[in-house]
């Protein structure tokens, strides 16, 4: 199978992925509807979706009054939807993941696009979710591949000029928007992913050796080809899994799609990355 149709698979999957995450309808927490007591700590609820966690210290016919980590607030008794002895907030109020994978690409240009190698990569992220299915993530990674010897024309031609290895560094950084569960009392969640930034890549330089053949003596020429690098835009398409292992550590799971603009537009003379990764989580209320 090669690199191309690889892609074509992986972006197909990807699509379906980000699409069923964000229709799929979560599970929400079943509300435990208990008198409320003088003394007692609650996670109240009103109908404006304000959230207030705390212990009430006093009430009346009309008035529920509840000591918070910010001070006293008070609460019209007609104002509550629900409440619960479960003091965890219900909505995260950030993610930070660290994690790391394979770095695959496709829609390469020039003669060796089939035969570079996948490389390896590393990701930070921070999300922020601002409702119980939606948040904006920061997301940086770095990405490193080697194009081989194989992957120049001379692979064909044994006999002829020789290269050396070359790194390919890339750096990215995207704005996404996430798609999922981000209340706490989820263990396991399906999210997608649809974002834009910007990818950096620097091709570092590599050398070359020629040689001839005169008057039965062998010369050999070695040049060294200066890297470069150039900034374009880029677009992140994708999805994951995430698991909980307790109230702060967890786990994820997550493939990419990243098309950037390399001398032209996103569809005409891009180039695509898929960085699959995984690793932990740390959750914070």
């Amino acid at each position: 199978m090669t690199i191309n149709n690889l892609s074509s698979i992986l972006l197909a999957v990807l699509f379906i992925i980000s699409t069923v995450s964000t229709s799929v309808s979560f599970s929400q927490e079943e509300v435990i509807l208990d008198s409320i007591h003088t003394g007692g700590k609650y996670r109240i609820t009103t109908y404006n979706d304000k959230e207030v966690i705390g212990k009430v210290i006093k009430q009346d016919s009309v008035y529920l009054f509840i000591t918070t980590e910010e001070g006293t607030v008070r609460i019209r008794h007609e104002d509550v939807f629900s409440v619960s002895k479960t003091t965890m907030p219900r909505l995260i109020k950030a993610l930070l993941s660290l994690g790391g994978g394979i770095y695959l690409q496709s829609g390469d240009y020039g003669g060796y696009r089939e035969t570079n190698k996948p490389g390896y990569t590393f990701d930070f992220s921070a999300a922020y979710p601002f409702s119980e299915n939606k948040a904006i993530r920061l997301d940086l990674s770095y990405s490193r591949l080697k194009r081989d010897a194989a992957s120049y024309s001379y692979y064909y031609n044994p006999n002829g000029p020789g290269y050396s290895t070359q790194n390919v560094d890339v750096y990215s950084a995207y704005v996404d928007f996430v798609f999922g569960n981000f209340t706490t009392n989820a263990d396991f969640s399906v999210y997608g992913i649809a974002g834009i930034g910007l990818m950096h890549v620097n091709e570092g330089e590599y050398q070359y050796t020629d040689y001839y053949y005169y008057d039965t003596t062998y010369t050999y020429t070695t040049r060294t080809y200066p890297g470069f690098s150039n900034t374009n835009f880029s677009m992140a398409i994708g999805g994951g899994m995430r698991f909980k292992v307790n109230n702060r550590l967890g786990a994820f799971l997550e493939a990419q799609y990243n098309m950037t603009t390399y001398e032209g537009f996103f569809w005409f003379f891009g180039r695509g990355y898929f960085p699959i990764r995984a690793g932990v989580t740390y959750t914070f209320y």
